[in-house]
């Protein structure tokens, strides 16, 4: 299974507590690179629609770009039906965002 993240929407900015040239700074990540906000990110193979089960993380470390990786292959046992997938996210400000993916 391979699965790549290619977006990240900060739901709120506007109520985080920033004045106006952080703010200035944060929409121009939101613009440029909004990977970059992601802390942590995790992946349930086999959701059942209810209970998140990581089997996946990713989160950043103490280097130098404080980037995540993007992408991430798992290896997972052959399924004959469909299948959800869900990937969760926390950014750096810790909110947690979630998607749901069937696969056939």
């Amino acid at each position: 299974l391979d699965i790549e993240l290619d977006n990240y929407i900060l739901l709120s900015p506007d109520v985080l507590p920033l004045d106006e040239k952080n703010k200035e700074k944060l929409e121009k990540v939101i613009g440029d690179d909004p990977l970059s906000l992601v802390e942590y990110w995790s992946i349930d193979p086999n959701y059942d629609g209810e209970i998140f089960r990581s089997k996946w993380q990713e989160y950043r470390e103490n280097n130098d770009d404080l980037r995540i990786k993007k992408s991430a292959k798992i290896i997972i046992p052959k399924i004959d039906k469909k299948f959800k997938v869900c990937i969760k996210a926390v950014d750096v400000f810790g909110f947690e965002s979630a998607t749901v993916k069937e696969i056939n």
